[in-house]
């Protein structure tokens, strides 16, 4: 069994890596995790030496890639363009998820030879057996911790709810917040919020509803609608299909709170969002004042269920009935999800046209990536990318990279 021996009277040279996760946060939180690691250095009177510090600024731990200073630091660590000991942090939090700082930690010591340590413990050795005791302590105190808030954030929004009070998070379009105050210690706080319509944005609504309930058009037409439509000022366009049609399908609009519809969480780096049991979901009648009358609104619904395709539950005893919450993905073309668009940025897809014959009687499909915001109106990019071509040219440019042509002998 190999043997490691940490001594922390040498010179270890290390990195300070600090986070807060939201805006929301206090703005001074990662200058006090630092502090808080500096007066501990101090206290202890140890002699290690901080070559870099790293941070990441209203970034949740959910999202590894998304945290731009972890990544350096990381790659850094990992490529040994960066030589050092240790990965000082104030909590273990700080660094990472509960689920992936075993694996990330496990490799870090492993292929680099590098710690994490933290400050509230004192900077203990996670090598030792009292180490591991106390990181497997970490986790779980973490994890209770993060259960313990989920669980009491959520029976206070669903108590809001309730009370026709606005439970969080920004107002749907065509709706605005009004604070209704109350006097607490001498001073005039906010008590709650309930949803009104907001007249800057409430007639596009009524508009965009009013189109549906007369032409029965489905969300990509009615959204190239709303981006057409010369009254709509430019600050509120382009519009996207996706978000039409979540407009389309929320009783907000027709004066119901449906709340708690979906479960979220990060797996793979992916949010995943899953659908909750029905009686699961807070449906409240009458929250707020209503957009559109219940009759424009059934009209509208009427149709939408009418285009909808039947989902059958498998029961024949054969199938699988339990789905991996991120399955990844299954691509039927190789660049799928990399081509970009220069325009907008989103990732162009791609589409074919129907299967036809030839005069040679062979049959073709041809295939082309396109920007899906070209289609209802939110991108002006018209470009038509040929998927073969596009697939040829870039395996040869990285045959080109991968294997270069050796050069003549002189």
């Amino acid at each position: 069994m190999l043997k490691r021996t940490f001594d922390l009277r040498l010179p270890y040279r290390v990195v300070i890596y600090l986070r807060m996760s939201s805006d929301e946060q206090n703005k001074r939180s990662p200058d006090q995790q630092r502090a808080e690691i500096m007066q501990r250095l101090r206290n202890a009177g140890l002699p290690w030496v901080i070559v870099k510090e790293f941070r990441d600024d209203a970034k949740s731990g959910r999202y590894l890639r998304k945290r731009i200073g972890y990544q350096k630091m990381l790659r850094e660590i990992k490529t040994r363009s960066l030589q050092v000991d240790l990965i000082l942090v104030d909590t273990i939090e700080r660094f990472g998820r509960v689920e992936e700082l075993q694996s990330i930690r496990k490799e870090l010591f492993e292929k680099s030879g590098v710690l994490v340590l933290t400050a509230d413990t004192n900077f203990a050795d996670p090598t030792t057996p009292q180490g591991k005791a106390l990181g497997a302590f970490e986790a779980m105190r973490a994890t209770e911790d993060t259960r313990v808030k989920a669980h009491n954030v959520f029976r206070g929004k669903r108590d809001a709810a309730m009370q026709k009070h606005w439970p969080g998070g920004p107002p749907p379009f065509g709706f605005m917040l009004r604070s209704i105050m109350k006097e607490e210690h001498g001073r005039q706080v906010v008590d709650f919020c309930i949803l009104v319509p907001n007249p800057e944005t409430d007639w596009i609504m009524k508009l965009l509803l009013g189109k549906a309930a007369e032409t029965g058009w489905g969300q990509t037409r009615l959204t190239r609608y709303l981006n057409q439509h010369p009254d709509i000022p430019d600050r509120f366009k382009p519009f996207q299909a996706s978000t039409v049609g979540y407009w389309l399908r929320n009783v907000i609009y027709v004066g119901d709170l449906r709340w708690a519809a979906n479960s979220t969480d990060v797996i793979d780096d992916a949010r995943v969002i899953e659908r909750n049991a029905e009686e699961d979901v807070v449906f409240v009648a009458d929250f707020c004042e209503p957009l559109v009358p219940r009759e424009v609104w059934d009209k509208i619904q009427a149709v939408r269920n009418a285009r909808r395709r039947p989902r059958t539950l498998a029961t024949d005893g054969e199938s699988k009935q339990l789905e991996a919450p991120a399955p990844g993905l299954t691509l039927k073309y190789l660049l799928t999800g990399l081509v970009r668009c220069g325009l907008c940025t989103r990732a162009m897809a791609p589409s074919s046209t129907a299967l036809y014959t030839t005069l040679a009687g062979e049959q073709h499909r041809y295939t082309y990536y396109v920007c899906p915001g070209h289609i209802d109106s939110s991108c002006t990019n018209s470009q038509r990318i040929p998927e073969e071509w596009l697939r040829k040219t870039v395996i040869e440019k990285l045959r080109d990279r991968l294997f270069p042509a050796s050069a003549p002998n002189t």
